[in-house]
């Protein structure tokens, strides 16, 4: 016993040692970073005072002069389209029941984008589009030696129109005095996300180079979820290449270049994204994410370059874009694999996102649809994951049940065998007599590794946990911050969560009813109190995970410890399992493969710990 408390005293120790060197250390950084910014600070001011100082006079002119010096270079590269680069920015506005778009006559293209249904962290519309550093266009040439892009000329527009069926229809266009001219026109369906676009050109050989209209979309992604860090890793640019999905990670400096056509290319975030459609296929597709800082409130900087064919002196090339949530139902309408764009899995557990496609994925919204409430509809998932793998699991409940029937055996077994590697061999032996399969009660476990990677994937990736609150979580979508702690502690965070607690709690329940049932290993005390310690890791994992996720793995356990309950007390006799084992020991039965290459290890390990004693006693 006394070996027994000194290994759970240096367990204990090593703890508060490794906890006491990550909170010396992280308040060590915090110094050495404040340290820093404020040796910048002093540097930045020190340059500043060293300039001449400008008075307000000074300032505004020469602000006006730069104004009006690149309204001279534009003009000059426009051309004859050199009338269309100053004008008013009409500005108009189109609500189709699920998203407001505003277009604008400059550049004659939407210039903000923002959801009806979905709130930001800040408690604000979400809006997708709407950055001053938000560009969409192409380059024109007007003229010998001219080349203006689309994004600095004025469109003429009467507005949009309301049709007929509920959708909208504007149209932007300008021409010059010899009848070459630009034209872009979108129509907005009611209740849908995907809206249609056009670019018509007229005299299109006058004005693109090597008949290839070159395409340009830059978007800032903006922050729309508390957990910046774990939205950032939900970020990328996604994209249909020759008929193939693929994605680049958007949380740091990337670029890809393509050769193969690409039919669709996504700024994506971890529930929503801008889509831009090309079925015909776009060439020479340049693809690049610059991260951004994160007191802006900012993800990544998504640009993408491409280019069009262009045939005959009048073209059109009709695109689509989707800008609206990573609804998997609705993506999946859309068809070409966007449905992609929601990641149902977490690698290296790629298989899961068939799990979820085909039988939770589908269970989950059905209870979304007809329950009120998503914590609810979570737990009646639950129960239903539970009823499906219940014939699965029911053999290891029932060898828990053997094995408490034969613990009294089992102990005289030891006392008659106290060589760890005899007893083995003998347990082995009896077990197999017995009738019990040891290894059946490992598969309820096997069992959960595919089940909470498949849940983690779908909890995090389904818009429809988003910002729905449950009791005292007020999104079920990000981690539970019931208490806080205002600093930050290494590997738990700055937050306790009461959900995370509880699925802990409700896993040493488990483990200790499990070992309550289970022959203790007096020889080997980590053995005795490892079930004990693995809740309490659970903490430091679970803590920063969805709410949703601890919520299942609490209903999960305390389903599990009722039915354990239930199948001991009321479904297993006992008796009757005793009365079993007896008519089992009696019956001769042959040896599995495994038994015997199991006991041909056992015996030739302790072959040679029979060697080695002769050699220590000599």
């Amino acid at each position: 016993m006394f070996k027994d408390k000194n290994t759970v005293a240096g367990f204990v120790l090593l703890g508060l040692l490794f906890f006491g060197f990550f909170t010396y250390t992280s308040i060590q950084q915090k110094k050495l970073q404040a340290k820093r910014a404020e040796e910048q600070r002093v540097k930045d001011s020190a340059a500043r005072a060293g300039q001449p100082k400008l008075t307000a006079t000074d300032t505004v002119k020469l602000r006006q002069d730069s104004i009006n010096n690149q309204k001279v270079i534009t003009q000059k590269a426009a051309g004859s389209f050199a009338r269309f680069t100053e004008g008013a920015e009409r500005l108009d506005t189109v609500n189709n029941g699920v998203m407001t778009i505003v277009f604008s006559a400059k550049g004659g293209q939407p210039a903000k984008i923002w959801m009806s249904g979905f709130k930001n962290f800040k408690g604000k519309p979400v809006q997708l589009m709407g950055d001053s550093t938000d560009v969409f266009g192409y380059s024109v040439s007007p003229g010998a030696g001219n080349q203006v892009s689309s994004n600095n000329l004025y469109f003429q527009t009467t507005g949009a129109v309301k049709n007929a069926d509920g959708s909208f229809f504007i149209k932007y266009e300008l021409k010059d005095s010899t009848g070459r001219g630009l034209a872009h026109s979108y129509t907005v369906k009611p209740g849908s996300y995907l809206y249609d676009a056009s670019i018509s050109l007229t005299g299109a050989s006058q004005l693109v180079t090597q008949n290839t209209l070159s395409l340009s979309r830059q978007l800032m992604v903006h922050q729309q979820d508390n957990d910046l860090s774990f939205e950032k890793q939900s970020s990328r640019i996604a994209y249909l290449k020759d008929g193939s999905f693929g994605s680049i990670n958007a949380s740091g400096a990337n670029d890809k270049d393509f050769s193969v056509p690409v039919q669709w290319i996504s700024f994506k975030q971890r529930f929503f994204n801008s889509t831009m459609f090309y079925k015909e296929g776009m060439k020479d597709v340049k693809l690049e994410s610059v991260r951004q800082e994160d007191s802006a409130h900012h993800l990544y900087l998504a640009k993408s370059i491409m280019k069009i064919p262009v045939n005959g002196e009048n073209a059109t090339f009709n695109l689509q874009f989707y800008t609206g949530p990573n609804d998997y139902n609705i993506l999946n309408g859309i068809g070409q694999k966007t449905r992609n764009l929601v990641q149902l899995h977490s690698q290296p557990f790629g298989f899961v996102k068939w799990i979820n496609r085909w039988v939770l994925l589908p269970v989950f919204d059905f209870f979304l649809k007809n329950t009120a409430s998503v914590g609810l509809a979570i737990a009646l998932l639950t129960i239903f994951i539970r009823l499906l793998t219940s014939p699965l699991m029911y053999p290891g409940y029932l060898t828990g049940a053997k094995m408490k029937a034969l613990r009294p055996e089992l102990a005289k077994l030891r006392e008659k065998h106290p060589d760890k590697q005899e007893y083995a061999m003998e347990q082995m032996k009896f077990m197999r007599q017995a009738g019990v399969n040891q290894f059946a009660g490992c598969l309820p476990s096997l069992l959960q590794i595919p089940i909470f990677f498949s849940l983690y994937a779908l909890f995090t990736a389904h818009v429809g946990v988003r910002d729905q609150a449950f009791w005292w979580v007020s999104d079920l979508s990000k981690y539970d911050d019931f208490i806080k702690f205002g600093v930050n502690i290494p590997l738990l965070g700055s937050h306790l969560g009461l959900f995370t607690l509880l699925a802990c709690f409700t896993s040493f329940l488990i483990s200790w009813y499990g070992m309550s049932n289970a022959t203790p290993d007096q020889d080997n005390p980590v053995l005795k109190y490892l079930p004990y310690i693995f809740p309490v890791v659970m903490i430091f994992i679970f803590n920063n995970l969805p709410s949703a996720l601890n919520w299942y793995y609490t209903v999960s356990n305390l389903v599990t410890l009722g039915l354990q309950f239930v199948i001991q007390r009321y479904i297993i006799d006992h008796d009757k399992i005793l009365v079993k084992i007896d008519e089992n020991r009696k019956k001769v039965k042959p040896k599995s493969k495994f038994a015997e290459r199991y006991e041909q290890m056992m015996e030739a390990q302790r072959k040679a710990q029979d060697l080695k004693k002769r050699y220590d006693k000599k």
